[in-house]
């Protein structure tokens, strides 16, 4: 037996020196050194459980490192984020996949984009318009009497509405037992109705003026003209029907009432203008001529007229001819002195007019 040495052949150079530990690797690179002693936890026993062998000793922890930081999210991405969080990858393909299928479709039929484009143009439009319009103050509903005393105890707004059947219910009640805003609100629905009523039939007349023969409808709009909501479409309508009904009914509301309005004011108006002055009667035309006349050789020339032809609405106007006072420096002089030439003509005409009856009507 030859004594070991200690070092084999293979690990002698060819020249006999001994070789490195780098040498004696595939890389050139040394191993480590291991540590000789039995305690080192490399050379400790392992220990086999169950078949899977498991040292006894945890391997060193790793030390922490500081892993780089991502940059932050913009808003698109956040928001795409938060989608794919929401739907979840396949839902968001999804939906990519419903969309393009969508356009798709719509791109393959140009006519069904162009009948779809204004519709939802329009209403892109009115969602914009509700978005910037101001929030309207809700309405309000009417109560019950009594929740309208507890309201009222709190300090709060009694509800109230406009509809007809909350309308109804305020006529029902008694008006001690009505607030002063339900007072109001009637108040102003009958003024709405009114002024309603007055345009429709405003309308009627001006398509069919032959409807102002009809003895209802002429009571109606002399109603309608005497309130000042409605008198404007009222004397509209009176103008617009068929003569001599339209200059007499101007003449009616003109002159039945001493105290001037603008309802008067409009009526006279009206009943001078270009188109409803020819329809005047001629009963009707002499009582316009006296009241337009001024001198005395004005009213000279009426006087035929209206023995011929006036009604007792030319009575008073002739009446007042009989005055022999009022002219002159110190008002003592007679102001239709010319009127005495004829004798008793002036007398004659004034017993005439007043045989003759004007058109009467009714209001209600």
């Amino acid at each position: 037996m030859v004594p070991w040495c200690g070092m084999s052949e293979d690990d002698r150079l060819p020249d006999g020196t001994p070789r490195s530990a780098s040498d004696q690797t595939l890389l050139g690179v040394a191993p480590p050194p291991l540590e000789s002693t039995a305690d080192s936890p490399l050379r400790s026993p392992v220990f086999v459980r169950a078949g899977t062998s498991v040292a006894d000793a945890e391997p060193p922890q790793v030390p922490r490192m500081a892993l780089p930081s991502r940059p932050p999210l913009t808003a698109a991405a956040d928001s795409d984020a938060a989608m794919q969080l929401r739907v979840g990858p396949n839902g968001a393909r999804a939906a990519a996949s419903r969309f393009e299928r969508a356009r798709g479709y719509l791109l393959r039929h140009p006519a069904l984009w162009m009948l779809l484009a204004p519709a939802l143009i329009s209403l892109f439009a009115i969602a914009l318009l509700r978005a910037l319009s101001p929030q309207h103050p809700r309405e309000l509903v009417p109560s019950a009497p009594g929740e309208s005393s507890a309201a009222q105890h709190h300090g709060s707004a009694v509800p109230e509405a406009t509809t007809a059947e909350a309308l109804a219910k305020l006529e029902g009640r008694p008006a001690e037992s009505l607030n002063a805003r339900e007072l109001a609100l009637l108040a102003d629905a009958h003024s709405e109705g009114l002024r309603a009523s007055a345009k429709a039939l405003r309308s009627k007349v001006e398509a069919n003026p032959a409807l102002g023969n009809n003895p209802a409808l002429q009571s109606e709009l002399l109603r309608l003209a005497d309130d000042p909501r409605s008198s404007v479409d009222a004397l509209a309508a009176l103008a617009a029907l068929e003569k001599p009904s339209a200059a007499d009914l101007l003449y009616e509301v003109w002159t039945r009432t001493s105290v001037r309005s603008d309802a008067t004011d409009l009526a006279r108006a009206l009943l001078y203008s270009s188109d409803v002055r020819p329809k005047a009667s001629p009963a009707l035309a002499v009582a316009l001529e006296l009241r337009a006349a001024e001198s005395c050789e004005q009213y000279k020339a009426i006087l035929p007229k209206a023995l011929r032809d006036g009604d007792r609405r030319a009575s008073q106007l002739l009446a007042k001819l009989n005055g022999k006072r009022g002219c002159g420096p110190k008002k003592s002089e007679d102001c239709y002195a010319c009127l005495r030439e004829q004798g008793d003509e002036l007398k004659a005409t004034i017993s005439a007019v007043k045989s003759r009856r004007p058109p009467e009507y009714s209001v209600p």
